[in-house]
């Protein structure tokens, strides 16, 4: 039987080392500062570290330390990783922690389309090897995925859920399969978004409408099967049964995607994605957003969350 980790007290102690180098590790460490951790972020930038955090949740946090060498000794007991969705990548951060780690620290990192056991494989200590998503803004976010499998070890499970919840306000959720549930859902949404578009049934600004004023709507009250309890359930069954055959299945990257890889327009930092944006509208777009994740925070706040399933 699974400990109740509501009612056991299985945090992990200390301060916590982020390492990562772009806007989403920056925003991992300011969401551990507001949430009251001492954190130690090893990045390349410290200035671009710190400024991003100044602009993030301002200053006044004397818990915060930026390093930029790797430590000759690491003596913290969890340690997040934050980089690019690559195999080799991580696996040359995992071997670097352990080899300086002083015990056995849980190593948690972001993982999109990798399998966890492709990372436990380069460890020598796979129990202790977990995913860990976020969402950006993460401080003002209640999102927190734990990718697991059957060698992870129950206690550095619970303990990092437990942190996850108490220690940093989140509504986590775990899944033991070894890869990620969120990942795969965005994919799917993508997947069908641009075959749409490509096939010349919609026009891009169509189905960012279509998400906004539909799932956007509901998304921040209830999930997806939440709310089709409230709507009827199967209704979507009925749906579904006609329209499965229809959706796209393409097992290769859409040729709107590559197009805006080749061209440079990779998004709204280089002023083009799916849009075009001036520097005022980038920096309005920032500023838009920022306030909007303020206040969707608090929206949600008012109304329940989903029952604990662990």
């Amino acid at each position: 039987m699974q400990t109740d980790t509501r009612k056991s007290k299985k945090g992990i102690a200390g301060p916590i080392m982020v390492i990562g180098q772009d806007r989403l590790g920056y925003s991992v460490a300011s969401s551990l500062l507001v949430s009251g951790h001492e954190v130690l972020l090893l990045t390349a930038d410290r200035q671009q570290a710190e400024q991003a955090i100044y602009e993030e949740i301002g200053l006044g946090y004397k818990t915060l330390q930026v390093q930029t060498d790797w430590p000759a000794v690491m003596t913290q007991k969890l340690v997040i990783l934050v980089t690019a969705d690559q195999v080799e990548v991580k696996a040359d951060l995992i071997r670097r922690v352990e080899e300086s780690a002083s015990a056995k620290p849980i190593i948690a990192t972001n993982m999109d389309a990798i399998h966890l056991e492709e990372l436990q494989a380069h460890s020598h200590n796979p129990s202790n090897i977990f995913g860990l998503n976020w969402t950006y803004p993460v401080h003002r976010t209640f999102f927190a995925e734990i990718v697991a499998n059957a060698v992870s070890h129950p206690d550095s499970l619970d303990a990092l859920l437990y942190q996850a919840r108490e220690g940093w306000g989140k509504d986590p959720y775990v899944v033991k399969s070894g890869f990620s549930t969120r990942a795969r859902m965005l994919a799917a949404l993508v997947r069908e978004g641009l075959h749409l578009v490509e096939e010349g049934y919609a026009s891009i600004e169509s189905v960012d409408r279509a998400c906004r004023n539909d799932a956007g709507y509901y998304l921040p009250f209830a999930g997806n099967f939440r709310y089709m309890d409230l709507m009827g359930t199967y209704a979507y069954g009925m749906v579904m049964e006609d329209l499965n055959r229809e959706l796209s299945c393409m097992d290769s990257l859409p040729d709107t995607l590559l197009e805006k890889k080749h061209s440079g327009a990779v998004g709204m930092d280089v002023g083009a994605g799916f849009y075009h944006y001036s520097p005022e509208e980038k920096a309005h777009w920032h500023t838009i957003f920022k306030e909007f994740s303020h206040e969707i925070q608090q929206l949600i706040t008012k109304y329940p969350h989903e029952p604990l399933d662990y």
